[in-house]
């Protein structure tokens, strides 16, 4: 059975974990950092993690967010742990020059299949480094925004804003992670099915028993 690989999709963890070679030095959670990798790994894709831990514990039987199941302590995380995700947001909009990863550090899909090495990544940024900002940038954007919504414990409008935060990731994930699965992924959104035999899925995994 073939099995279809979308990368992270959906995630902020497409560059965080599976480091091998030399680790890129530690910096403080906030500042120092001046790699995309690294940025991603210690600011955006940590905190927007932890945000997701507080607001899953919130949702209501109908799903978004169920305001009777916040209080002031959840809300004040959910506004802090978004500020977090926006400077780190910017920090990555603000690059210049725009480095993937440091030398020797292997970011999380190299190796895996339909992902890329950090060089790769470096190469897709480079052909349109004014989308990856603005995109960096609109990342950042969404996540004042759901600050500013904690900050007024408007449920109504923070929870659309944190079921968004997925495609908001995605749509960069998708242009500048594996850019060859854009048609595929574009195909299941619209469609909910994907050719099997599209040369961006690679070869098909041998059947095995039971499959």
């Amino acid at each position: 059975m073939r099995k279809v690989f979308f990368g992270s999709v959906g995630a902020l963890a497409l560059l965080a974990g599976c480091s091998s070679g030399e680790p890129e030095p530690a910096a403080p959670p906030e500042t120092g950092d001046t790699t995309v990798h690294a940025i991603m790994v210690n600011q955006i894709d940590k905190h927007a993690d932890e945000l997701w831990d507080v607001s899953n514990a919130a949702i209501g039987n109908n799903g978004g967010l169920d305001p009777a199941k916040m209080d002031d302590a959840r809300w004040d995380k959910i506004a802090e742990l978004a500020e977090k995700v926006a400077t780190g947001s910017h920090a990555v909009a603000a690059l210049d020059p725009i480095t993937v990863a440091a030398p020797g550090v292997t970011i999380g899909d190299s190796g895996l299949p339909g992902g890329h090495t950090a060089e790769q990544v470096q190469g897709f940024i480079a052909a349109n480094p004014e989308l990856f900002r603005e995109m960096a940038t609109t990342l950042g954007v969404h996540m004042d925004e759901i600050a500013a919504a904690a900050h007024a414990r408007d449920a109504a409008t923070a929870g659309p804003l944190i079921d968004q935060l997925d495609s908001v990731c995605e749509s960069c994930h998708v242009n500048f992670w594996y850019p060859e699965q854009k048609e595929l992924i574009e195909q299941f959104q619209n469609e909910g099915t994907v050719d099997p035999d599209h040369p961006a899925l690679g070869p098909a995994a041998p059947e095995t028993a039971g499959e």
